[in-house]
């Protein structure tokens, strides 16, 4: 993983959620046996409060319901 894909990951809203955040040290990398199913843990769904999709792409700064 690159210097830029670390700091990209740090900008990952603190409400985004995978199996992996408990037992992983870094749930947002993905691998071979990674999940790839997120959720928010604001909404407890598949999608943020602002009705878009929550994944490790996507929940970031320039969602209004980000938080760091």
């Amino acid at each position: 993983m690159s210097a830029d894909d670390r700091q990209t990951r740090l900008k990952v809203c603190k409400h985004i959620r995978s199996k992996e955040s408990f037992h992983s040290e870094t749930p947002l990398e993905e691998d071979d046996f990674h999940s790839g199913i997120y959720w928010c843990n604001m909404t407890g769904d598949g999608m943020g409060p602002d009705g878009a999709c929550a994944d490790s792409e996507d929940c970031g700064p320039d969602r209004e319901c980000y938080e760091s």
